[in-house]
């Protein structure tokens, strides 16, 4: 094994934790892999890694050895895919991280067509709805809402989903009508809690007309497919982004309250680690998909 696809495995089992999965995502059986970690070391002359019987971890050394080798890989791997022409089909695993409830709605309908397409390419979807360190996690390519705080990111604003306000026909049978933002004020409410509207929901109609929604959050979840079940479940209003809301509005599991009104827009970003560049794989990855989400405003 020459000293660039050393490189290569070293990058790989530092994202992954594991020798063994680090083979799986290169094709390697797990003692090349250990082999290839080992002759390193000893070519380096420092320890890159602690072992246990779980999981590896970097050592202070590796820590260090990481970024410079993760750039040395990326450079050869877009010089050689500019060699090659952009007419050569990407190849290798691609690793995405979005939310749940973004992967189900609005990703995984096009992952078939993807794959497809691009038969050399693997996926590995990071589903979360926490916030997870792209470097750390090895993640090519990851798709947030909102203000992005972290400046060692860089962002592609994709366009935006209006924020709307719905709950269940059973819930709204049960409780009465909500004609009016002073109804929905006195309404039970399911609070969204990774977004920054836990306590007030600002709406906005036609005219510029406005109301700051004081809610009585009666259940409070960090998850946006639970804040959709617990609707369903006719547990309380929901303010939500469209995308999330969409398929059961059109189903009549949900049903929009005071249609004339809409929250701010929820705008989504894809993100990538700063000073690394978009791998060739990531970039045709996101060319398939951002025309096929369903935005209610496209990027500008």
């Amino acid at each position: 094994m020459d000293r660039l696809d050393a490189l290569r495995v070293f990058v790989r089992v530092a994202d992954a934790g594991s020798f063994s999965r680090a083979g799986a995502d290169l094709g390697l059986a797990q003692p090349v892999v250990s082999r290839a970690i080992a002759a390193l070391e000893e070519r380096l002359g420092v320890r890159l890694f602690l072992r246990s019987t779980r999981r590896v971890a970097l050592t202070d050394a590796g820590v260090r050895a990481l970024e410079r080798a993760r750039a040395l890989v990326e450079d050869h791997d877009a010089f050689a895919a500019d060699m090659r022409g952009a007419d050569r089909a990407p190849v290798g695993l691609l690793r995405i991280s979005s939310s749940a409830a973004f992967a189900q709605d609005e990703l995984a309908p096009h992952l078939g067509a993807f794959l497809s397409a691009y038969p050399h390419l693997k996926i590995d979807l990071a589903v979360s709805d926490a916030r997870i360190d792209l470097v750390a996690e090895g993640v090519d390519l990851a798709f947030r809402f909102g203000d992005l705080e972290d400046s060692s990111l860089v962002a592609h604003r994709l366009g935006a989903y209006r924020r709307i306000v719905a709950a269940s026909p059973d819930f709204l049978s049960a409780y009465g009508p909500i004609a009016t933002p002073d109804d929905l004020a006195r309404a039970p409410a399911i609070v969204f809690a990774n977004t920054p509207f836990v306590r007030e929901w600002p709406l906005v109609r036609a005219g510029g007309e406005t109301a700051r929604i004081e809610i009585d959050g009666r259940l409070r979840v960090s998850s946006g497919a639970l804040v959709r079940q617990a609707a369903f479940d006719g547990l309380g209003c929901v303010f939500a982004p469209s995308f999330l809301l969409r398929e059961a509005l059109s189903a009549g599991r949900l049903v929009r309250i005071l249609p004339a009104w809409e929250g701010p827009l929820q705008i989504v970003h894809a993100v990538w680690a700063s000073g690394r560049r978009l791998p060739r794989k990531a970039r045709v990855f996101l060319d398939h998909i951002a025309p096929l989400l369903r935005m209610d405003a496209s990027n500008p």
